[in-house]
């Protein structure tokens, strides 16, 4: 198990469900390879950037993608929220 499965545990159900990074979901739609996704991540941790501010700094992705991934993102945590909500 990485460390950020175990942090994720500790983590209440209703957030662990929300967690679903962009560079998760670019890699879903084809839109950035998981090399890509590393790379921005590495970069991240120097230059403290958004995700996908900085994929798109970096060329891996255009306007026109991070608005499509932000609001699959959007899309996510809304379907993720009704459900708890009738459930929980």
């Amino acid at each position: 198990m990485n460390v950020h499965n175990s942090r994720q545990q500790n983590l209440p159900l209703s957030i662990q469900l929300r967690v679903q990074p962009i560079g998760e979901i670019a890699v879903q739609k084809g839109l950035l390879t998981t090399e890509q996704v590393v790379r921005v991540c590495n970069e991240q941790q120097t230059c403290k950037m958004l995700f996908g501010e900085l994929a798109k700094k970096m060329g891996f992705l255009t306007s026109d993608e991070l608005e499509v991934l932000l609001d699959a993102k959007q899309e996510h945590d809304r379907i993720v929220d009704e459900a708890l909500s009738q459930c929980c």
